[in-house]
């Protein structure tokens, strides 16, 4: 894979950014650069640097939310605000590793789970 301005930029923006943007947010940062870029190409580079394994995309109630931490960590999701943070845990990791091991045919290999609550902000509401 080509590594291209565009690609660099998307990837630059996302390395220091832990909020889980989604498209629209990370078009509004990367144009400040790259100003002629659109969101399509935008996009399209995500999808390609997801599935090269560069980012990790979320889906949060059908928005795709994109991240560049892709070492195994797990999710907690606001159910209210879509809020998303990491959560580490290797004890979890390993747990739901040794639980699964080998399931209808899939050797698993990799772990990571999501939880649903209501953030702080939310909860005082």
């Amino acid at each position: 894979m080509k590594l291209t301005n565009q690609r660099a930029a998307i990837l630059e923006f996302l390395k220091d950014n832990f909020d889980h943007p989604n498209v629209e947010e990370i078009y509004e940062n990367v144009k400040v650069s790259l100003p002629r870029i659109t969101k399509a190409t935008v996009y399209k580079n995500l999808k390609v640097l997801a599935d090269k394994g560069f980012l990790k995309e979320v889906n949060v109630r059908g928005v795709s939310r994109f991240e560049a931490k892709i070492e195994p960590h797990h999710h907690i999701i606001c159910k209210t605000c879509a809020k998303i943070i990491d959560f580490e845990s290797d004890d979890l990791v390993n747990y739901s590793l040794k639980l699964i091991k080998d399931y209808k045919g899939f050797r698993i290999n990799s772990a990571e789970t999501t939880f649903f609550g209501k953030c702080r902000s939310c909860d005082e509401l």
